[in-house]
């Protein structure tokens, strides 16, 4: 992971936490320390967390590390780190990079993410300054892996909506987004253990009509359900960054 300097842009900061317990996306509880996460100054004055290196986040960015591969797109910036791993994939050729914010940007750039990097790593990566809802890829550069992470909280009501005009736009051969298990379980909860549990996922992801990633050792039902029961360990169990 990158070493994170702290400081501030307009308003955006870094900041750096103490030790916590938390539980990862899959993996249960833990105890950590030192996470740094990226703040943003909300328009109550209060501040919102859009990313950070907890458990629960890396863990839930870790099939998109994983997968992705040739030409990929990352559709929000964040901290730059899972941009730095999925530059780091000997699969991925090049890194696409949008983000609509120039504060969260200028703030990358600030931080120097990219300076561990080895240079032919680091020169796969390009940001481009775009909304996401609207980028088009360049028709000599198709895109071959897309991954959205655009949102403060996962699973937010419009996420798949807005996945689908991505892809609309983007016409990726493969793509993954930020909680999509929670997205696709969220009406299934009452079949776990069940029979109709595999077939009813199966006709879920056929629904979305998308290209998504589904290739996870184990096979994707148990993973979706594992995950899916992690959170409701969670105390609350609601939508976290």
């Amino acid at each position: 992971m990158p070493q994170y300097e702290l400081g501030e842009q307009c308003a955006w900061r870094l900041l750096r936490g103490g030790m916590g317990l938390d539980r990862g996306y899959y993996s249960g509880s833990c105890v950590y320390a030192g996470s740094t996460a990226l703040l943003r100054q909300n328009a109550q004055g209060g501040w919102d967390t859009w990313m950070s290196l907890s458990p629960f986040e890396i863990e839930s960015q870790e099939l998109a590390c994983r997968h992705a591969h040739g030409h990929t797109v990352v559709m929000g910036l964040g901290m730059g780190w899972v941009t730095a791993n999925i530059a780091l994939n000997p699969s991925v050729e090049r890194v696409t990079v949008v983000e609509r914010d120039p504060e969260v940007i200028a703030l990358f750039q600030r931080m120097q993410v990219l300076e561990g990097l080895q240079a032919d790593v680091a020169a796969k990566i390009h940001i481009v300054q775009a909304d996401a809802l609207q980028w088009r890829p360049a028709p000599q550069q198709p895109v071959d892996f897309l991954y959205a992470d655009i949102w403060l909280q996962l699973a937010e009501p419009q996420a798949l909506a807005e996945v689908r005009q991505m892809q609309a736009n983007v016409q990726a051969t493969q793509l993954y987004f930020w909680g999509q298990e929670w997205v696709l379980a969220a009406s299934l909860q009452a079949l776990w253990g069940s029979p109709s549990w595999s077939p009813a996922l199966a006709d879920a992801l056929t629904a979305t009509r998308l290209p998504l990633l589904t290739a996870v050792d184990g096979g994707f039902a148990p993973w979706v359900e594992r995950i899916w029961r992690e959170r409701l360990a969670r105390t609350p169990a609601s939508s976290i960054r």
